[in-house]
C-alpha cells in the first residue's frame, strides 16, 4: 500500500491497480458505537443527508454505516471518482438540514439496519445501552427522535478530515479534491463494561442463543477457536439434530487492542435451552481437549481460500484503513496465512481457558440452561430480574396496584413499584428489577406514562394507571431524569 495526503486527508492506494474500473472508499472512523441512546442512528442520518446531495450518477456508488466506520463508495472512471468524492465532502461540510424531517421519515419507513443485529444480544448484556450495546436498540422509532442540531453536531465532530481515510485500488486520480471540514480525530474511550456480567449466562427478550468471547485484536489462536467451535456447533445443532439454523460469527472492535467475538444461532421453538447447552459445552470441550489435527487443517485451508477469492484485492486495503483509523497493527495476507498455519491445538486451549472466565452466554427468556465453569461449578447467572423473596425488603415508598387492577388482574400478573432514594424497583409476584436513576439511558413519554431504558438494557414501561397514586411515581421519574435524556415527541 502506498500512502499520501490530499487536502489533509490520508490516502492509501495500491500501486498495482485492480483490473477494471477504479474503486474508492472514503471512510470515517465513526459508527453506532459513537452514539448515545438519545442520538441513536444519527450517523445513519448524516450519511443519508449527505447522499441526497450526491444525486443520480451514471456509475456505481453507495454508502454504509457500521459499528465503527462509515463508508462512501464509488466505482467508475477517474472523473467519476473525483466528482463523487467532491460531492460527498461538500455535502458533509454543509448538510441539507432542511431535509431532516423528510429524511428521518423515510428512514423510519424503510428502517435500514446499519449493522447485523444477530450478534448484538451479548453486547447489550455486556455494555447495556452504551457503545457497542446500542446495536440491540436500533429500530424505526429511533429516527423520529433525531433533530437537525443533533446531525449538525455529530457531523462537525466525526465527519472531518482528521477522522477520514481514502482508500483506492489504484493510483489517486489527477485533480482529486476532498474539501472536508477541518477537525481532529475524536477521542474514543473504551466502552464501559457492566459490573457482574463477565463469566455469566443471562436471559434476554430475544430469539437467539449467542456466546461472546473476547480476544486480542490480532490473535490467530482466537481465529482458530472461533472457526472450530462454529463448525462443531453447526454439525451438532444444525446438521445432526436440526434444531437451529447455521451459526454466524461476528467481530466487534471493543478498543484498539481487544475484539468481542460473538457466535450466534437461531433455535427452533422449544429448543433454545438445548442449543445453549450444546454451544457452551462444545466451548468447554474445546478448551479442555483442543481441536483435532483435521480441524486445524480445515481452519488453515479456510483463510487460504478467502485469500484466493476474487475479492482478495480489497482485503489488504480494508486492513490498511482499519489499522489507520484505530491504530491496530497491520498484517498483510501472506503474514496472516503463515500465522494461522502455525497455530497449534495447545494455542487454542490456552486462548479458551483464558477467555471463558470472561465469556457471556445469552439465551431467550424461556430457556434455563445449566452451564458449568471449567472447574465444574455452576456458571453464575447475571439476569437482571431476581427473586425478591431471597433479598431483604427494599426500603422506600411502595406503590401497589390500584383496586381496579387488583380486582381484574391475576395475582401473578400484578406489578408494583418501590420508590427509593436512588431509583425504582419494579416487582411482580416473584421477581424484581432495580432501575437506578443515575443509570437511565433514555426516557420516552408515552401519554401519561413513561418508557424507561435502564442501564442494563432492559425497557420498563411505567404508567400511572398501573398503581395507586401513580402520578407521584411519574413525578419522581420526571424529577430524576436529566432533560437531555428525555424524548417527548411522537
Amino acid at each position: 500500500m502506498q500512502r499520501s495526503s490530499t487536502d489533509g486527508v490520508t490516502v492509501l492506494w495500491q500501486t498495482a491497480p485492480a483490473p477494471g474500473p477504479l474503486t474508492a472508499v472514503l471512510s470515517f472512523g465513526t459508527g453506532v458505537r459513537d452514539e448515545t441512546a438519545p442520538t441513536l442512528d444519527v450517523t445513519r442520518l448524516v450519511e443519508a443527508l449527505a447522499m441526497t446531495r450526491v444525486g443520480n450518477r451514471p456509475h456505481e456508488f453507495g454508502s454504509t454505516v457500521g459499528e465503527e466506520t462509515t463508508h462512501f463508495i464509488s466505482t467508475g472512471t477517474p472523473d467519476d471518482i473525483t466528482g463523487f468524492l467532491h460531492a460527498v465532502c461538500s455535502a458533509l461540510g454543509d448538510l441539507p438540514l432542511h431535509d431532516t424531517a423528510h429524511t428521518t421519515r423515510l428512514l423510519g419507513i424503510h428502517a435500514p439496519l446499519t449493522c447485523d443485529h444477530r450478534g448484538s444480544a451479548p453486547l447489550d448484556a455486556r455494555y447495556g445501552p452504551h457503545g457497542l450495546g446500542l446495536l440491540a436498540h436500533q429500530g424505526p422509532d429511533t429516527y423520529a427522535r433525531l433533530r437537525p442540531d443533533t446531525a449538525r453536531t455529530h457531523a462537525a465532530t466525526h465527519f472531518t478530515r482528521g477522522n477520514a481515510v481514502l482508500t483506492l485500488d489504484g493510483p489517486p486520480p489527477a485533480g482529486l479534491t476532498l474539501p472536508l471540514p477541518d477537525g481532529p480525530r475524536p477521542h474514543r474511550p473504551a466502552p464501559r463494561l457492566r459490573a457482574g456480567t463477565a463469566g455469566t449466562w443471562q436471559q434476554r427478550q430475544i430469539d437467539t442463543v449467542s456466546l461472546l468471547l473476547t480476544s486480542h485484536a490480532h490473535e490467530p489462536a482466537a481465529d482458530a477457536a472461533a472457526h472450530v467451535l462454529g463448525r462443531r456447533v453447526e454439525q451438532n445443532t444444525h446438521h445432526t439434530r436440526g434444531i437451529t439454523d447455521e451459526p454466524t460469527h461476528h467481530r466487534f472492535l471493543r478498543d484498539r487492542l481487544t475484539l468481542d467475538r460473538v457466535l450466534a444461532l437461531h433455535p427452533a421453538d422449544g429448543h433454545a435451552e438445548e442449543a445453549a447447552e450444546i454451544l457452551w459445552n462444545e466451548a468447554l470441550d474445546l478448551a479442555r481437549r483442543g481441536p483435532t489435527p483435521d480441524e486445524l487443517a480445515a481452519f488453515t485451508t479456510h483463510p487460504r481460500d478467502l485469500h484466493d477469492c476474487h475479492h482478495s484485492h480489497w482485503t489488504t486495503p480494508h486492513r490498511a484503513f482499519t489499522a489507520e483509523h484505530f491504530g491496530i497493527p497491520h498484517h498483510d495476507a501472506r503474514t496472516l496465512l503463515a500465522q494461522h498455519t502455525a497455530v497449534t491445538a495447545q494455542d487454542v486451549t490456552h486462548y479458551l481457558r483464558r477467555t471463558l472466565p470472561d465469556a457471556v452466554l445469552v439465551v431467550p427468556l424461556d430457556a434455563a440452561p445449566r452451564p458449568a465453569t471449567l472447574h465444574g461449578t455452576p456458571l453464575p447467572s447475571s439476569t437482571c430480574w431476581r427473586f425478591h423473596t431471597q433479598h431483604s425488603p427494599t426500603p422506600g415508598t411502595r406503590f401497589r396496584p390500584n383496586p381496579l387492577r387488583r380486582a381484574t388482574t391475576p395475582r401473578h400478573e400484578r406489578a408494583e413499584y418501590v420508590l427509593t432514594s436512588w431509583g425504582l424497583v419494579a416487582r411482580d409476584a416473584q421477581d424484581e428489577h432495580p432501575l437506578r436513576f443515575d443509570e437511565i439511558a433514555l426516557m420516552r413519554h408515552d401519554g401519561a406514562g413513561r418508557i424507561v431504558l435502564a442501564g442494563c438494557g432492559c425497557t420498563q414501561h411505567v404508567h400511572p394507571d398501573q398503581v395507586a397514586r401513580g402520578e407521584r411515581l411519574i413525578a419522581a421519574l420526571d424529577a430524576a431524569v436529566p432533560p437531555h435524556l428525555v424524548h417527548t415527541g411522537p
